[in-house]
């Protein structure tokens, strides 16, 4: 006779097809969030006028955004781990497309705090990892070139949606754009998320209840060493995409030019993605990883020695392109290291040092200029982060 219970979930192949569903998913669902948080430089300068602020205290607005998306992460990986990516994930784009329609209405700063800085927070906060470890679980072979499509949607919303909101705040204003940021993540954002889950493996643990603990992954030697490079990595990444937009117009050139630099580091983003952090599945990623840090360092030398739009351009685009490469090998790295059944876990608790980092970056490179008028020891203090970054992944490889 047969059995009337419900259907058993059978096995599904890593590195199949069905994978590549999920990683078009979440390159759709990183390009609306990423793209509208990253689109905040675009609207700095507006900000700034309306309030009467200090670059340090705009700055400020997107600091805690980002401290807040990178730290949530922490929870929503076992979250996601344990229940549903697309329920966890659905949940925060919500979250994002009201705060950005609260921020729109903002009439203080201590308003735009809390509206755009735990709206947007929460929104990448509880998509991020768990989009990110989905991807994982489905390739074993190609996953360093998986890890970099998915994650090239940040290059492409990058590219995309900071140019056009440029375009657009001379028509709409600063809270216009919010608003149509709020109906990018509502229209884009919500059925990618619907193509996102994780692997069934069919695989059974020994120990079916645990799950690495906060503390516990401390006593991971190689966990302390990948923390500490993601804080230093990590700590100058920001800084262009809050600064440069206002360090170009001090610069002489309009708001619009430094939109379009942001758009370059979104074109060299999609680059790293695509094409460098694929590389990863050949040479090794934690060698690739060294060599994309590094050249981050250099990124930076060029843009303490540029004075004109050509030099910006060719920072923008080296930094886009090694910045883009390591983000898209730290998950396939984190997996490497640490094995994809508790990756969204993992993730979360690595990526608060990203968290971190996203708080002091942006709004000490703001207080340095508002002391001092420059942005030149934010940025040797950043080529200098990098250069030991670098040095520690070499380190992590060893190990």
């Amino acid at each position: 006779m047969l059995s009337t219970s419900s259907p058993v979930s059978l096995p599904e192949d890593a590195d199949s097809p069905g994978g590549w569903w999920v990683v078009g998913g979440v390159h759709a669902l990183t390009a609306a969030t990423f793209g509208s948080a990253y689109a905040f430089s675009a609207v700095f300068p507006g900000l700034s006028e309306e309030f009467a602020a200090s670059r340090g205290e705009i700055a400020l607005v997107f600091s805690i955004s980002a401290f807040i998306f990178y730290s949530l992460g922490a929870v929503a990986g076992p979250l996601a781990d344990r229940w549903s990516s697309r329920a966890v994930i659905a949940a925060g784009l919500i979250a994002m497309v009201i705060g950005h329609i609260g921020a729109s209405r903002a009439q203080s700063l201590i308003s735009l705090y809390i509206w755009y800085g735990v709206g947007v927070g929460l929104g990448i906060g509880l998509s991020y990892v768990p989009a990110i470890s989905a991807v994982q679980s489905w390739f074993i072979v190609k996953r360093s070139r998986a890890s970099g499509i998915a994650t090239a949607g940040l290059g492409l919303g990058t590219l995309l949606l900071p140019l056009a909101v440029g375009k657009l705040v001379p028509e709409l204003g600063w809270r216009g754009c919010f608003i149509g940021l709020a109906l990018v993540i509502a229209a884009i954002g919500l059925p990618a998320a619907m193509l996102v889950r994780k692997r069934r493996d069919g695989s059974v643990s020994r120990r079916p209840g645990e799950r690495p603990g906060p503390l516990s992954v401390w006593g991971d030697s190689r966990f302390r060493l990948f923390y500490v490079m993601l804080i230093l990595a990590s700590f100058c990444t920001f800084i262009p995409y809050v600064h440069i937009v206002p360090a170009a117009h001090d610069m002489g050139l309009s708001i619009e030019s430094g939109t379009i630099l942001i758009a370059l580091i979104g074109v060299g983003n999609i680059f790293g993605r695509f094409v460098l952090a694929g590389l990863g599945d050949r040479i090794g990623s934690l060698r690739l990883l060294a060599i994309l840090t590094f050249a981050v360092a250099g990124s930076f030398l060029l843009w303490s020695v540029a004075g004109n739009m050509a030099m910006l351009v060719l920072f923008a685009l080296s930094f886009g392109m090694s910045y883009g490469g390591c983000v898209g090998l730290y998950p396939a790295v984190a997996a490497d290291l640490f094995g994809t059944r508790h990756i969204g876990t993992m993730l979360g608790y690595l990526y608060t040092a990203v968290g971190v980092a996203a708080l002091l970056g942006p709004t000490m490179a703001g207080l340095v200029f508002d002391r001092t008028g420059s942005y030149f020891g934010p940025i040797l203090f950043s080529m200098a982060a990098a250069l030991v970054a670098g040095f520690l992944t070499l380190r992590l490889q060893r190990k």
